[in-house]
């Protein structure tokens, strides 16, 4: 049996070991496909480790296989970054059932969230509340209530149900939880203690930040994924004062408009993302073990997606993807200390344990 996880493991820690164990618990004999945000995650901002040394660290933690989401994808709202990672995973056409880890393991009650999500008179109803100028979070929680989706990891939870047909294991996370002063269990705690100079960040390429900032126009700022009912004037205007990245969202931030969304857009911004497509061109492989290298042939023989490893794979369908994931990995290898030179994504091998 596949369980597939969408994951990010910035970092890795003892959380994602655990949510692995009551997964091979759950389904004996169970082999764990992660699908996994790259070089940049969910939150809007750089990974602080590379998704190679993420993915080893995934292996060594019991997973068998690492596939890689996207920057297109993996720099959505949790909506889009929920479909396009559950369309990843379903597209191998061999996952059997989908795990995540969750603040309320009540699998009831987080479909019954999930169907209200779906429901398109509740879609309106939070429309209506967002005219009066309030966020999406603020009006879906005047307009669902409860306190299901109060907790960031319930919110993908129920986002994934909503979106998948694969049967759906929710494990109940454990230790501090989410932004919590957990060394072992939170990923926000864990990075605030991280070595300075040992981990990729964005303030680490901040000139080059302001520079890609000053010099779109509101045109680009409009083409890109979130930006809505002027949104671009904002950006446009503070691209013309901020000296650094932080600046840059706390300018633009306003009630109607979360931190978390302000950074995803800057970031693809500073890409050059436009649009918000949820589709994978192809599956990029991170890493794998004997057991990943099994599941590997299974979905080479029955996926319509193509395997990519290295850019010799690539035919004139996904080249020019390719091409920009290289671009993107460019602009991430900026993000360290000690710059790294262009042609980090052609260089990588991919993990094999």
């Amino acid at each position: 049996m596949n369980v597939a996880v969408i994951c990010e493991f910035n970092p890795f820690h003892k959380g994602h070991e655990y949510l692995f164990n009551k997964i091979k618990e759950a389904y004996k004999n169970a082999s764990v496909i992660c699908i996994m945000s790259g070089n940049f995650v969910q939150r809007g901002d750089f990974a602080v480790f590379n998704k190679f040394q993420r993915a080893r660290a995934a292996l060594e933690g019991g997973a068998d296989l690492v596939i890689e989401l996207l920057p297109e994808q993996a720099l959505l709202s949790a909506e889009g970054f929920a479909r396009s990672a559950v369309r990843l995973a379903e597209s191998l056409s061999c996952c059997d059932a989908l795990a995540f880890g969750a603040e309320n393991d009540d699998i009831d009650k987080l479909s019954k969230t999930a169907e209200l999500l779906k429901s398109p008179e509740i879609q309106n109803r939070i429309k209506a509340e967002m005219k009066k100028g309030i966020s999406y979070p603020a009006a879906r929680k005047a307009v669902i209530g409860g306190d299901v989706l109060d907790s960031p990891n319930n919110i993908l939870a129920c986002e994934y149900i909503k979106e998948t047909k694969l049967e759906c294991l929710p494990v109940k996370r454990i230790g501090g939880g989410h932004d919590s002063c957990d060394p072992e269990y939170s990923a926000t705690e864990i990075r605030k203690n991280l070595a300075p100079g040992s981990f990729a960040s964005i303030k680490n390429c901040e000139r080059a930040f302001l520079y890609k900032m000053r010099t779109t126009t509101k045109e680009q700022f409009a083409a890109v994924a979130d930006v809505a009912e002027g949104l671009e004037n904002r950006l446009y205007e503070a691209a013309g004062k901020a000296g650094s990245f932080e600046e840059f969202i706390h300018l633009v931030k306003s009630k109607r408009y979360t931190l978390s969304r302000i950074r995803r857009i800057a970031v693809r911004a500073y890409l050059g993302i436009e649009g918000a497509s949820c589709d994978t061109p192809f599956i990029r492989v991170l890493g794998f073990n004997p057991a990943g290298q099994k599941i590997l042939a299974q979905i080479k023989s029955s996926s319509p997606k193509s395997i990519i490893t290295k850019l010799s794979d690539c035919d004139n369908s996904n080249r020019v993807a390719f091409l920009k994931l290289c671009e993107y990995t460019d602009l991430y290898s900026l993000g360290f200390k000690e710059p790294l030179p262009r042609g980090e994504e052609q260089r990588s091998q991919i993990v094999l344990m």
